[in-house]
């Protein structure tokens, strides 16, 4: 943390006709400090809404307000990029999201239970999903590099349909409004709110492919559904896009794994891909 000494520098720097007070300072810094702790806490990501509020409502501020504004000034400089600072806004990264029409991304899927006994039975998928805005959703579902399904949820409607290669077999269900709504979690978008709904820490920057990315994790119960989950959201400080997330959950004797991955926020997709495609010999099951 740097001391006040360092603002008497930065205000004697800007060539303004302010004095300070190293304990006025000081109190006014410590102060700007436990709010935004709090504000963390309550899970914002904005310091300067934050710092208005505080310049409001605090007592000393009113004393020395002239004073104060510089400090936040040299605070929104110097401590904004510190470790312990989120600069990724949810909101804004929701908002990039729902403006893009068609994307794609990786999705893998790992469950492990052990339900107190010798025996461990695992699985795992890996999924290519599709997502348009104006047609819905398309996951195609592999299995040890095999195509076993291929789900098609339409933008409207309840029908889902899923299309099963290997046995040349098909369905179609109807859903409830509800679970067409939960559907939804699994899409960047819902993901992404469902982080802004937790409190969560910011877990500083780092590269994931060469690209700088910054992140943040929710450790708590309830999260995704689980009975303890960790999850953690990674965004692409330049694009304000996800990268990649993470959730481990836990659910009884089962611990599920989900990565999302190698988002394609630029996707040029064919309205067809959408179109579900049964061929003539395949049945139909329950």
């Amino acid at each position: 943390m740097r001391s006040t000494e360092n603002i008497e520098k930065f205000i004697k720097n800007l060539n303004l006709d302010i004095d300070t007070n190293s304990q006025t300072d000081q109190a006014v810094l410590n102060e700007l400090l436990d709010a935004q702790k709090k504000s963390m806490k309550k899970r914002s990501v904005f310091l300067l809404p934050t710092i208005r509020r505080f310049i409001m409502k605090s007592p000393i501020t009113k004393l020395a307000f002239g004073a104060t504004i510089i400090i936040v000034l040299f605070l929104t400089l110097y401590i904004a990029d510190g470790p312990d600072m989120t600069t990724v806004a949810l909101g804004e990264v929701l908002q990039n999201v729902e403006q893009i029409k068609y994307y794609t991304f990786r999705h893998k899927v790992s469950s492990k239970t052990n339900a107190g006994t010798l025996e461990e039975t695992s699985k795992a998928t890996d999924r290519i999903t599709y997502i348009s805005t104006e047609y819905g959703l398309r996951h195609d579902v592999y299995e040890n590099g095999q195509l076993t399904g291929i789900l098609y949820v339409p933008s409207s409607g309840t029908d889902v349909t899923y299309v099963m290669p290997l046995t040349k077999q098909y369905s179609i269900t109807t859903m409830s409004e509800e679970y067409m709504e939960e559907n939804t979690r699994v899409s960047p978008s819902g993901l992404i709110k469902e982080f802004m709904s937790y409190e969560y820490r910011n877990l500083g920057r780092k590269e994931i492919d060469g690209v700088e990315v910054e992140g943040i994790e929710v450790n708590e119960s309830g999260f995704y559904g689980f009975e303890s989950t960790v999850g953690r959201l990674w965004i692409n400080t330049e694009t304000n896009l996800p990268v990649r997330m993470e959730i481990e959950g836990l659910w009884g004797a089962t611990e599920n794994t989900i990565i999302t991955y190698d988002y394609n926020w630029d996707a040029e997709l064919d309205p067809s891909i959408f179109v579900t495609n049964i061929p003539a010999d395949y049945e139909q099951v329950q």
